[in-house]
């Protein structure tokens, strides 16, 4: 593993851990206190700070990969951005014509990272 590698793996861990506890502590204090007006907004922001944190991260690492490892996570991003653009356009027809239950836009950034991971595995095979 590289330097730049390893220094990601390290900020990003720790990020996402500062991000679930965001999210759990988000959660209980809205069902606790039930604020309103702008407390609630930020606190209903709060875990976007270190999601975007996170993605600072990712850019500064991808600026340190080599020409190969930047086109397979490139292709298997532009593969995550197809499938779930796809997916929810075609979620959202299901939706509105055919009595589909509403799926929260929440599960897009979830279903992109799930669907970009997966695709790396398949995209890297092709340069081995």
């Amino acid at each position: 593993m590289t330097p730049a590698a390893k220094r990601y793996s390290m900020r990003f861990i720790a990020l996402m851990m500062i991000y679930s506890l965001a999210v759990v502590g988000v959660t209980y204090f809205l069902r606790q206190l039930d604020p309103s007006g702008p407390v609630r907004v930020m606190l209903a922001l709060a875990p976007v700070l270190p999601a975007l944190l996170a993605l600072r991260e990712f850019i500064i690492f991808w600026r340190a990969m080599d020409e190969v490892q930047a086109r397979i996570h490139a292709e298997s991003l532009l593969i995550a951005a197809g499938v779930v653009s796809f997916a929810s356009f075609s979620w959202g027809f299901l939706e509105s014509w055919a009595d589909a239950p509403a799926i929260s836009v929440i599960y897009v950034l979830p279903a992109m990272a799930l669907v970009w991971g997966v695709a790396v595995i398949f995209v890297s095979r092709r340069f081995k």
